[in-house]
């Protein structure tokens, strides 16, 4: 079976979303999140599979705002709050520990 460049864009999107649910820290669950949003738009768009391009049309701003508001967030906030954003251990059944 060949795949064409739409699937192959659907394979990615969905392994930028498996990458997303698999972060400890939110800043690079937000950065992958609106890759994944990008492919999902970019295959619902291609493939005309319209509710996953709505549904990533809508979740798109979403994860841009909150991206934007942690990188506030970190900007103004303490060493506390940066490292918090981008530590590295987690509270047990928090976090799957993939990546």
């Amino acid at each position: 079976m060949m795949l064409n460049w739409i699937d192959l864009l659907g394979y990615a999107a969905s392994g930028l979303t498996l990458a997303t649910f698999a972060q400890r820290s939110m800043l690079p669950m937000r950065i992958l999140a609106l890759g994944a949003n990008g492919c999902f738009i970019a295959y619902g768009a291609m493939g005309v599979y319209l509710p996953v391009l709505l549904l990533h049309l809508v979740l798109l701003p979403v994860n841009l705002v909150r991206l934007r508001t942690l990188v506030a967030e970190l900007n103004v906030g303490t060493d506390g709050a940066r490292q918090e954003a981008v530590r590295e251990t987690t509270m047990p059944g928090v976090s799957s520990g993939l990546l």
